[in-house]
């Protein structure tokens, strides 16, 4: 009988262990957003400023999507901590929950695409990427049933010019200053 309650817990502990080590996207985002190390940065929907100017479907689009979320984490003085963050992300997408869209790049220059939910109703885009000379990032784009094609359309749409976006040129200009700094 002592024998069974040892295996017992032995058992519970690494089950335990086992599902505490699966670490998500999200834990990591609220793990490392404090850190000073890091750029974070929230952006909402709100911040494309001439909404009123979109069609119908830009609209029907854009509310889909409830906010975008960049972690960066610039490489400055830290070869080493560049690594393992960079390690640490690819782990994280490892999961099957994560599924690959598109990936290019080098081996000193990498951006991969995935995305969460169904392919007819997205839940969540994840850009992930790296750069040796810059650093290592990760961006979350928020949404419920978000629909791929009409997504598409919509970035055509960024860069064609119908949608105004100059309440992100100040985050990217931030983002740009931070990682040279």
């Amino acid at each position: 009988m002592k024998v069974i309650k040892i295996l017992s817990l032995a058992l519970a502990a690494t089950a335990f262990v086992s599902c505490a080590n699966e670490a998500s996207l999200q834990e990591y985002y609220v793990e490392n957003q404090q850190d000073n190390k890091f750029i974070a940065v929230d952006i909402p929907t709100s911040m494309f400023t001439n909404t009123e100017e979109l069609d119908e479907t830009q609209k029907e689009t854009l509310e889909t999507v409830r906010k975008i979320n960049v972690l960066a984490l610039p490489v400055k003085d830290s070869k080493e901590e560049y690594e393992i963050e960079k390690a640490r992300l690819a782990e994280i997408l490892k999961d099957e929950k994560y599924q690959l869209l598109m990936r290019y790049g080098s081996n000193t220059r990498k951006a991969e695409i995935y995305f969460t939910g169904n392919e007819d109703a997205i839940d969540e885009i994840i850009v992930y990427g790296y750069d040796d000379t810059k650093g290592v990032g990760v961006a979350r784009v928020l949404g419920e049933d978000m629909n791929p094609q009409k997504l598409m359309e919509f970035m055509k749409s960024l860069d064609k010019g119908d949608i105004d976006v100059a309440g992100l040129k100040g985050i990217s200009g931030m983002l740009q200053t931070e990682i040279e700094k």
